[in-house]
């Protein structure tokens, strides 16, 4: 929220919110994860794009076309989801009437 009291631009926030996004995706697979965490390192990017934005001007501009793609993303990953159960459920339905049977 400090980003966002200073008045940081749209693509910072994005780059931010994408640091955080990533460190936590990959961060939760085991063995993995720990090998990612130990040379990437979220808060310290973060930090970094927040000062070069402050002192330096850097990162301007806006990111809604970034976001739009990330929000298209998400929506098909529910959709795979949702698909992905609803197979899932149909299969449970068939074997257990064929186990009944």
């Amino acid at each position: 929220l400090s980003m966002v009291r200073y008045g940081a631009s749209g693509k910072v926030i994005f780059l931010m919110v994408w640091n955080i996004l990533l460190d936590t995706l990959i961060g939760g697979i085991p063995v993995l994860g720990d090998i990612f965490d130990l040379k990437y390192k979220a808060n310290r990017r973060n930090f970094e794009l927040f000062r070069d934005y402050l002192n330096e001007g850097k990162h301007q501009g806006s990111a809604w076309r970034w976001m739009l793609l990330l929000f298209i993303a998400l929506i098909a990953l529910v959709c795979l989801l949702i698909i992905g159960l609803w197979v899932m459920v149909d299969l449970f339905w068939e074997l257990l009437r064929y186990l009944l049977l």
